[in-house]
This record gives C-alpha cells, structure tokens and sequence, in this order.
C-alpha cells in the first residue's frame, strides 16, 4: 500500500510540475498542438495577428478584468463599425477544434463573430486556414484571451503512449492489492 502512495504522489508531482510553466504564460501556451502565435497575447502587442477594419479602442491590456490567464488580453472597442483580428493558423487540417475566451463590457450595441475559414482546391475545410474574430463595442470593450486552434484528431503515438501508461499503472496497482 505505501507504495502505491508514493506512485500517486509522483504522479501528481509530475503532472504540476509539467503545468507549472505554462500557467504563468496563460493557459493556451500549454496546449500541446496549439496552432496559434501569440495565443494569450503574452507578447504585450498583436505578434502574429493581422488588425483590419476600425482599429481605435483595440490593444494589448494587462487589466485584470479582461485577462483570464497569464498577464495580458486583446481588449477590443472599436466605435461605430466593426474591427476584426485575424491570424493564418496553418494549413492541411481537416477537423479543428476552437476555443477562446472572451469577456464583455455589457454596453450596446456591441457584436462579436467568429470565422474559421481554410480552402483546398477550391474546397472548404483544409488548404490555409485562418480565425478571425469581427467586433465592435460601444462605448466599452471586448476582451479576448487563451486563442486554441488544434486538429481535432488525436496522434496515434499519444494515444499508445497513453494506454500502454494505464496498463502499467494498472500492473502496479494489481500487484499491490495483491501483497
């Protein structure tokens, strides 16, 4: 049984400790296939993003109130028309996965989209895919943190190095129950 403790306490040490790192980036900077350059804004500008459209009331902000990790966000406010943000993630992905997390003032009127576009051979869905995100807030702003764009399908190597993990951590436990 000891044993079996100090085999959960490793464990869990390992796992904080991996993690650690990446949590004072922001939490995007520790998802592993992350697509997205400058996902947290971590840069304290927009490294890597492309701004078009009304671009007033839109920077980099370390305000605690549009942060939701590490120590900056876009905040965006454009008055009057939309303002978009883009970034070309890549290209060949068929299946993505998308997350962000985004903070609102409450004024109005205000409007927030999201895109994800990608075109292979005239056919939606691979080939050079870009996020945008199209916004406008009046008078106040939007914020914008943690961007994740990843393919949607798991490495086959993940996935071995996974269940043959779970079937040794299994072996151990089996043998323990057993002494």
């Amino acid at each position: 049984m000891k044993m079996h403790a100090t085999l959960l306490a490793l464990l869990l040490v390992a796992l904080c400790r991996n993690h650690g790192a990446s949590l004072g980036q922001g939490i995007c900077y520790g998802v592993k296939g992350d697509l997205v350059t400058n996902c947290g804004f971590e840069t304290g500008d927009f490294t890597g993003w492309s701004l078009t459209g009304n671009t007033g009331f839109t920077g980099v902000s370390s305000s605690i109130r549009y942060v939701n990790s590490g120590s900056f966000s876009a905040q965006l406010g454009p008055v009057g028309s939309d303002g978009s943000l883009s970034q070309n993630v890549g290209t060949n992905i068929n299946r993505y996965r998308v997350s962000f997390y985004r903070e609102n003032d409450g004024g109005t009127p205000n409007d927030f989209f999201t895109f994800f576009s990608g075109v292979l051979n005239g056919h939606a869905g691979g080939g050079s895919n870009t996020i945008t995100f199209a916004y406008r807030q009046d008078p106040e702003y939007w914020g914008l943190d943690d961007v994740v764009v990843r393919s949607a399908s798991p490495e086959p190597g993940s996935l071995m190095l996974m269940g043959s993990g779970i079937l040794g951590l299994a072996e151990v436990v089996r043998r323990e129950l057993r002494a």
